[in-house]
């Protein structure tokens, strides 16, 4: 398979100006010491190195790719991988049919993500097509995930999450589960004092043999409160068809973004994934998205599942190189009624040395009820560009 897009890649390139080529990489490593308690912090390391080129074809199509290795090491596990992986492989163009409409598409691998940025958010292979006039866009969206490499991507799967085999952690590349993904989003922009209004729909049909057909509905608002304040609030509704019965289950999220002076920010956010309580069954987003720092438990999960979560954050940037930002955030539990979970707090610095040299570090601890979700991470990463 790695050979067929890498052919393709070239064959691609041939037929653009050699003139309009462009091509660099990074090198970049983590390390981090995790665990539940100060005493008994685990080991891990991970070392990357990334490889692209970018391309127009003509005036109206762009062609770019993003190869990559990674070797990981986890002391806790005391497993060693080695990692390839292909990040970006797209074609894309923007055409202009007249002086007010535009006419966007995309096709291969790339980055996709829905409206909430917690039910779908990953790399997938596919085509995205997008048309918009003055006063809404269209948006759809189809492919397939069985191509993508299960070490880099987690989709949440009717009985399990792990989709590497044990017999297959040592394997450079695992083929992902197989899954249709098909997205469909209108986006009605300052459709009144200046709010945006966007309707989606997600569909992730199961040819992995789990019968484990999802579909997502979200309504979203947003837009300014204030002239340096704004929002975005949005519902989604999910069914889940299973062998026996589909169930009805509701993400919601609010976000406020307050912005008192150039460089900083102050925010504020809430999201609540539905658990079992009555007709509302527990939610479940398509791809793995941490909703908690927290340990993982018989009875507790870090997903968006079963619980209610508030927030509250702030960033400032100091001389445009340094970034330092803080969060801290209460977690209750729903999984049938309403508990006090833990809290977490989250401490991230990033510094710009120079335009291609960057270091950063985060402190986080999630402090669970009765110390039973426990968990605490240091971690420093560094990342050179050329």
């Amino acid at each position: 398979m790695k050979k067929t897009l890498l052919s393709a890649a070239f064959a691609v390139l041939l037929l653009a100006p050699l003139c309009a080529f462009d091509w660099g990489g990074k090198l970049n490593s983590t390390t981090k010491y995790h665990g539940n308690k100060f005493d008994s912090l685990f080991w891990y390391e991970s070392a990357g190195a990334h490889l692209w080129f970018t391309s127009p074809i003509g005036s109206k199509l762009y062609f770019g790719t993003d190869a990559s290795y990674e070797f990981r090491y986890d002391q806790k596990g005391d497993t060693v991988k080695h990692i390839v992986d292909i990040n970006l492989f797209k074609l894309s163009g923007t055409f202009h049919p007249n002086q007010k409409d535009t006419f966007e598409f995309g096709a291969g691998r790339f980055s996709v993500n829905d409206a909430t940025g917690i039910i779908f958010n990953q790399t997938s292979d596919g085509i995205y097509a997008k048309y918009s006039w003055p006063v809404c866009s269209v948006s759809l969206y189809g492919g397939t995930t069985r191509l993508l490499n299960s070490h880099d991507v987690v989709i949440l799967r009717r009985f399990s999450d792990t989709t590497v085999k044990p017999e297959h952690a040592s394997f450079v590349y695992v083929l992902g589960p197989s899954y249709i993904p098909l997205g469909l989003s209108l986006y009605f922009p300052s459709l009144f004092l200046n709010q945006d209004i966007t309707l989606e729909q997600w569909g992730f049909i199961d040819y992995s043999g789990d019968n484990y057909n999802r579909f997502y509905t979200t309504l979203m608002f947003s837009g300014p409160v204030l002239n340096n304040m704004f929002y975005a609030a949005s519902t989604t509704l999910s069914i889940v068809n299973t062998a026996s019965f589909p169930n009805l289950s509701n993400l919601s999220k609010l976000m406020l973004a307050y912005y008192p002076a150039e460089k900083a920010s102050i925010g504020f956010s809430g999201v609540y994934a539905s658990g079992d309580h009555g007709a509302i069954s527990s939610f479940r987003g398509f791809t793995s998205q941490t909703a908690v720092s927290a340990s993982e438990t018989a009875d507790f999960g870090t997903e968006y599942e079963s619980k209610l979560k508030a927030e509250i954050s702030g960033t400032y940037t100091f001389l445009s190189r340094v970034y330092v930002g803080a969060s801290a955030a209460v977690v209750f539990a729903c999984p049938n009624t309403f508990s006090y979970n833990g809290f977490q707090w989250r401490i991230d610095a990033i510094w710009n040395i120079f335009h291609d040299l960057q270091l950063s570090s985060a402190l986080y601890q999630y402090i669970g009820k009765n110390g039973g979700n426990d968990k605490l991470c240091l971690s420093f990463s560094g990342a050179f560009v050329f």
